[in-house]
């Protein structure tokens, strides 16, 4: 119950919640968006879903560094490209609202490959016959998609977002490199908040109780 009324813990579960639906959501729309496209593809089919895995094979903490790094308010090559369109430099994670929008986006950059491949799996076995047979009773391709697409992907669909869904509550080591739960408590996930109660300030207990939560 102290876990439950804790307004920290509280906060923290709010981030948290907003942080995993926009991230699934926007990662399932570019994702399931790329992923119809590239099933149109022929040629170097190979190639791109290469090139789509090299973020994914990216370990989580080399991803936070590498991205730290670029997104410095000095130094970082972020801030001196929009430079050129005359854009003053952003404090990418030193401002609370920035922060968060962007610690959004380094997850969407490096987990949307995951949405990409399962999406495509699903989508290369559906049968051509039923586009085929749509096709010759007149129906277009919204037509096409709503009542052949989707019901054949539904379950593709199902299974590709709970499993982000579990994957994206569980973040915790962007957190850990790029903002420490910061500025304030503006990315303060429930996963590095957990973290500091039971190692920093060594609170087992109620890491405990929260964790179980």
């Amino acid at each position: 119950f102290e876990s439950i009324s804790n307004e920290k813990f509280i906060h923290a579960s709010i981030v948290t919640i907003s942080f995993v639906f926009f991230v699934v959501l926007l990662e399932f729309l570019i994702g399931f968006l790329i992923a119809i496209l590239l099933n149109q593809v022929e040629k170097f089919r190979n190639i791109y879903y290469f090139i789509l895995l090299i973020p994914l094979l990216i370990n989580p903490v080399v991803v936070g560094l590498i991205w730290r790094m670029f997104l410095h308010p000095q130094l970082g090559i972020l801030n001196y490209l929009i430079g050129f369109i005359g854009v003053e430099p952003i404090n990418w994670l030193g401002d609370p609202k920035m922060a968060f929008v962007t610690i959004i986006f380094v997850d969407i950059w490096h987990q949307v490959s995951f949405m990409i491949i399962l999406l495509l799996a699903g989508l290369s076995a559906i049968p051509k016959e039923p586009y085929e047979a749509a096709r010759s009773d007149g129906a277009g391709i919204l037509d096409c998609f709503i009542h052949i697409t989707l019901p054949y992907m539904r379950p593709v669909i199902i299974v590709t977002i709970l499993i982000r869904l579990i994957f994206a509550i569980k973040t915790y080591d962007l957190i850990y490199i790029m903002t420490k739960g910061g500025p304030g408590d503006a990315t303060d996930l429930i996963s590095y908040y957990i973290y500091r109660s039971a190692f920093i300030s060594l609170n087992l207990g109620e890491a405990a109780a929260m964790s179980t939560i």
